[in-house]
């Protein structure tokens, strides 16, 4: 059976480890990024339009 000690380690990792995704996720909000679309001919005259998703951020989860 797991000691007392054992046991509040693991309540205190799961909590830390919680805790982290929690504010991961609501952190990454993307306030600063943008949706490009370039539109384009193509060799046919049919006009394609892509879109891209650019963040500024450094780090984006």
């Amino acid at each position: 059976m797991p000691t007392k000690n054992t046991l509040i380690f693991i309540a205190v990792l799961f909590v830390i480890s919680f805790s982290t995704t929690f504010f991961i996720i609501r952190s990454n909000d993307h306030k600063e990024c943008d949706k490009i679309i370039n539109r384009e001919l193509d060799k046919n005259g049919i006009e394609t339009a892509k879109e891209e998703h650019v963040c500024k951020e450094k780090y984006s989860f």
